[in-house]
């Protein structure tokens, strides 16, 4: 051969092997092309089903993701099975396919690849038989997968073929590539199909990964409304229920509170705390699914824990008689002891209930208004049961006791700054010296909106909302400037002012040893008051800041006695000076002989105890001349004086001290108070 032809054999195979370069990099990339478009169609998919996940169950995305499939295969049909849901694209599967053959066997799968191919043919039996049901002769087949899940060991705890499968992806009969078949049938080539293989292997991890995204959240969706140990509905899920059944403007929602959680933590620990909410909560369930509860009020039920002990349940469609009526029957079925542990509860159940179509609601239409303002009203009647139960319906007064109440909680903050906020002072005097001795703080507050508030109003609304604290401090600021000011004046006047036993925490001894400092005032002239109730109840709590304050120099007294729950060795622990007689035993000892022997029993206990005893509720001259005669140490009432402010109270002492002729100035004697013949001017008021 010369090497003229050499060099031109040569040239073309050179161009030969170029046009075959050409002709295989223009193939790989339409095939790129074709697999960007079918991950494009698969992804766009998968991010639709994301934006609407809970509509319909993901059915359209299934369909979408098999339709891209079969088109990007040219496939005869694409099955995409994930747990219950089967979507089909091309071809509908044969009618006769029983459910169990829509299970791949295990055998279909190939743990190195991710994805298989078989031919009807050549594939194992288990795999044939499975072919032959789909009628399908060649079938590319992966896994729909989870991420893997592996134990604290690092080990994988999923099945070792095929990791957490959760479905499959099948193309039946795929016809693009190169090379035919006789009768015109196309097939992918091998070179072909481990190419088809790893993106069926890609677009069954991204499915895998958007199912286990769905069923995440729904999770998590159903978790974030559902009561995590009942399972029960919880609060957010029970409005949005709540919100379905009232959106016609009928309907009622009963808040239902067993209100013996706190007992059963007590006797049996929190382990049987928590079993006796289960037992509340099925007992719940069972008697909104029964059929006398169906019989007085037909509308559908549905139950919820709100908190603790506390349920709520809606009624759709009643009246408000017929919600009294079903909340009544529902009592009397839920009062019934739950026994835990061999032992017979019985929770005193009460029950608020708040209807639909009443003045304020007939004109509401919006479920979810309707709902949120159904339990507010249903709450509220819950508190007004606790006080005249078992079973309350919502009435407008109670709307506007819950409003006071809120702006008296609201108000707080801006009464002690804008001065709405004052101290009156209530004076004490000795009833064998006929002296003043000193004076009982009493908090008023000139609300802007609600008037003129004593303390019995406000005081527990701050107690229950932990702003009692500021109110101590303010007081407690107020009395000690004002002893000073008497001081100053040559007049020894002691202040007493009253605790919440919820204010006498590690910091308060602290507080008031600050507050004396700043003003100037000697601890001995400072007397801190605590109910008997409220003492009995937080003893472990309150008495070592009670010692404390004791050792500092402060007189302590115990408020309001002989009604609460005090024992006389209770009593003789505490580190207290004072006990004053509460004024309904006072009041009463004109009229009733029970109050003066328990009036003569406190007088001779305190006295017994070396303590001194002060009566308050003095409001008459015989009443003053029985204590008296008993011995009582100290009167305090409308008799002496009602409570003034503080400009009025140093009016009253200087017209008492230049009527008795007592020295004025820095070595001022005391001032002598004369007792009236008769009962003082003035209506008895909360002191």
């Amino acid at each position: 051969m010369s090497a003229g032809l050499l060099a031109a054999a040569v040239a073309l195979g050179t161009a030969g092997l170029l046009a075959v370069l050409v002709l295989l990099l223009r193939a790989a990339r339409r095939r790129r092309s074709s697999d960007l478009r079918t991950l494009g169609a698969v992804g766009r998919a998968l991010a639709a089903h994301a934006g609407r996940r809970g509509a319909d169950d993901g059915r359209a995305a299934a369909l979408a993701v098999a339709e891209a499939l079969r088109v990007r295969y040219d496939a005869r049909r694409v099955v995409l099975a994930v747990a219950s849901l089967v979507e089909c694209a091309g071809a509908p599967l044969p009618d006769e396919l029983r459910a169990i053959d829509l299970v791949a066997p295990d055998e279909a799968f190939s743990s190195a690849r991710g994805a298989s191919r078989w031919h009807r043919r050549t594939a194992p039996a288990a795999v044939r038989g499975w072919m032959s049901a789909r009628g399908a002769t060649e079938v590319l087949v992966a896994p729909v997968a989870a991420p893997e899940l592996y134990d604290v060991t690092g080990e994988p705890v999923s099945s070792r073929v095929v990791r957490a499968r959760r479905g499959v992806v099948e193309i039946h009969d795929p016809g693009r590539g190169r090379s035919r078949r006789r009768g015109g049938r196309r097939r992918p080539g091998p070179s072909v199909v481990r190419g088809e293989l790893a993106l069926l292997a890609t677009i069954a991890r991204q499915v895998g990964a958007e199912v286990e995204n769905t069923r995440l959240e729904a999770r998590l969706r159903r978790d974030a409304h559902r009561d995590p140990q009942t399972r029960l509905l919880n609060r957010p899920g029970f409005l949005q229920a709540c919100a379905r059944e009232v959106r016609d403007g009928a309907g009622a929602v009963a808040v239902v509170s067993f209100g013996l959680l706190d007992q059963v933590n007590d006797t049996l620990g929190h382990a049987g705390g928590e079993l006796f909410v289960a037992l509340a909560a099925r007992r719940l369930e069972a008697v909104c699914d029964s059929e006398r509860a169906a019989s007085v009020a037909p509308g559908a039920r549905l139950a919820a824990r709100l908190e603790g002990d506390t349920f709520a349940v809606v009624v759709a469609g009643v009246d408000p008689t017929t919600a009294k009526r079903s909340a009544e029957e529902m009592r009397e079925h839920l009062v019934r002891p739950l026994v835990l542990e061999g032992i017979p509860f019985e929770a005193p159940v009460l029950v608020g209930v708040a209807a639909a179509g009443v003045p304020g609601l007939a004109g509401e239409r919006d479920g979810h208004v309707l709902a949120s303002r159904l339990l507010a009203r249903a709450d509220v009647a819950l508190t007004a049961a606790r006080g005249a139960g078992p079973v309350r319906c919502y009435e407008p007064s109670m709307g506007e006791r819950a409003d006071r109440r809120l702006a008296v909680i609201r108000g707080f903050g801006p009464a002690v700054t804008d001065g709405h906020l004052r101290v009156h002072y209530q004076p004490t005097v000795s009833l064998e010296g006929r002296t003043v001795l000193g004076v009982e703080a009493l908090a008023r507050w000139e609300h802007p909106e609600l008037g003129a508030l004593l303390p019995d109003e406000f005081v527990p609304v701050l107690e229950a909302t932990g702003q009692i604290g500021g109110l101590t401090q303010f007081v407690l600021d107020e009395s000690l400037a004002a002893a000073r000011r008497w001081l100053d004046r040559g007049r020894r006047l002691s202040v007493a002012v009253n605790l919440s036993v919820g204010s006498l925490d590690d910091d308060f001894p602290e507080l008031v040893a600050a507050a004396l400092t700043r003003h100037g005032v000697p601890p001995e002239l400072l007397t801190l008051e605590v109910t008997e109730s409220g003492v009995s109840a937080e003893r472990d709590h309150a008495l070592p800041a009670l010692r404390r304050l004791h050792a500092l120099g402060c007189r302590l007294a115990v408020d309001d006695f002989g009604t609460g729950q005090s024992s006389l060795a209770h009593l003789r622990r505490l580190p207290v000076d004072t006990v004053k007689i509460d004024k309904s035993f006072v009041l009463g000892m004109g009229t009733e002989s029970g109050d003066v022997a328990v009036v003569r029993a406190i007088v001779e206990m305190g006295h017994t105890l070396g303590l001194t005893v002060v009566a308050e509720g003095v409001e008459s001259a015989a009443v003053r001349t029985a204590l008296a005669e008993m011995g009582c140490d100290v009167a305090q009432g409308y008799l002496v004086s009602k409570p003034l402010p503080v400009g009025c109270l140093e009016s009253w002492l200087d017209a008492l001290a230049e009527a008795g002729g007592a020295a004025q100035g820095v070595e001022g004697g005391p001032v002598r108070w004369s007792p009236p013949a008769e009962t003082a001017p003035g209506s008895p008021g909360a002191a």
